[in-house]
């Protein structure tokens, strides 16, 4: 029942929590006032070749070594390893896509790697994994126009936070809230 009443309340609300629309000034200075918060995190741009202990069994280490080979004399990705659901390319990944993707072992080589040469085997839940470090870039702070759709939507929605929970304590500051417990019982006593 509480949650359906907060749910309630909070869809009642969001009209009025709507904010008016920033100033640019208002978002330079909040921009300005924690740039941090708008980081933009190292990223990374990497091919990969999978090779599945399932499908090769016995012969999976061997495989690699020789699809390492392959892709190192310049064999077309798509024509060495298996066929996997996971990308072949990931384009300025961040750190954290990859690591649910492949885990830490990968994510480490990726994020170290130099570009250009392929490299591993390096292993994931899935199996082991060829890689190619195309492209790397280290965090960095972006300006404010780069960074002023994302200051925006942040902007509006500490903006829209804040006039709920105004409008919930103006609300709460209009009721008490009495709680009437039942009277004890023998039965109850005893426990």
């Amino acid at each position: 029942m509480r949650r359906r009443l907060v749910e309630k309340m909070q869809y009642v609300t969001q009209d009025l929590a709507d904010p008016e629309p920033a100033s640019e000034r208002e978002l330079e200075e909040f921009f300005a006032s924690a740039p941090e918060r708008f980081l933009i995190p190292a990223l990374v741009t990497f091919e990969q070749v999978f090779f599945s202990p399932s499908l090769r069994g016995e012969s999976l280490a061997g495989d690699v070594a020789t699809g390492l080979e392959a892709l190192r004399d310049g064999a077309a990705p798509a024509d060495v390893g298996d066929r996997t659901p996971l990308q072949d390319r990931f384009d300025e990944a961040a750190r954290e896509r990859i690591e649910v993707l492949f885990g830490q072992a990968l994510t480490d080589a990726v994020f170290s790697l130099a570009p250009g040469q392929w490299s591993g085997p390096f292993e994931s839940d899935f199996g082991l994994h060829a890689v190619r470090v195309l492209a790397r870039s280290e965090p960095r702070q972006p300006t404010f126009a780069e960074a002023r759709e994302q200051v925006q939507q942040v902007f509006a929605a500490e903006r829209r936070s804040a006039a709920n929970t105004a409008a919930f304590e103006q609300m709460r500051a209009h009721y008490d809230v009495v709680v009437d417990w039942p009277a004890p019982t023998a039965e109850t006593n005893a426990q």
